[in-house]
């Protein structure tokens, strides 16, 4: 359950430190918004396309 609440505080956290910085670059709260709420999840699928990559390289490599 620590975890879970962990990973909730950081996701929202995540969420507000995009949106202030993306409104400090744009000045538009709209975008900021947008950006804030994209950028988690295209990070999301990122990690996990390389999380999947990187075990199927990491058995390989012990199996060499």
């Amino acid at each position: 359950m620590r975890a879970a609440r962990k990973a909730v505080a950081f996701s929202v956290v995540h969420f507000f430190v995009g949106l202030a910085v993306a409104y400090a670059l744009t000045g538009q709260a709209a975008l900021a918004a947008s950006v804030a709420l994209v950028e988690p999840a295209v990070n999301a699928l990122i990690h996990f396309a390389y999380e999947s990559w990187h075990d199927g390289h990491n058995g390989a490599m012990r199996a060499a």
